[in-house]
């Protein structure tokens, strides 16, 4: 299984219980610092899959974009209880969400552009032929 294949996995699971355990802090349930490490998890699934693609040739700007977006989310994330409190808090709520489904999706993204490239990686080598009957 590739490693991207293997991150985009991690990165699904881990979202769906920190989404879990997000909407159970409702209930005034304890939950927010197991929804805080399975954010993490996404966050760190999206960090080395966005690194991975920055170290790709056809990749790289999605790649950057994902680093940047993998910072963003942890730290948008601790500072969200802070930002416009009082009755409108819910639209930061609502943000916080769209931010961490935002980085599953990213993560999604980049895993099929790697698929994407590597096919055409095979293809490209494939009609050129064997490098290595070439060199004899």
């Amino acid at each position: 299984m590739p490693v991207t294949r293997l991150l985009q996995i991690i990165a699904g699971v881990c979202g769906v219980i920190a989404l879990t355990f997000g909407l159970g802090t409702y209930t005034h349930a304890d939950l927010i610092t197991i929804h805080m490490l399975f954010g993490l998890l996404v966050s760190l699934a999206l960090l080395f899959q966005a690194i991975l693609a920055a170290s790709t040739s056809g990749l790289r700007r999605l790649g950057i974009i994902g680093i940047v977006y993998a910072l963003i989310v942890p730290i948008f994330g601790v500072t969200q209880q802070m930002i416009w409190i009082g009755n409108w808090h819910w639209l930061v709520e609502a943000a916080h969400l769209f931010v961490g489904v935002g980085a599953i999706m990213l993560v999604g993204t980049i895993a099929a552009r790697f698929l994407r490239v590597g096919k055409s990686a095979a293809v490209s080598t494939a009609a050129i032929g064997d490098p290595a009957r070439q060199a004899r």
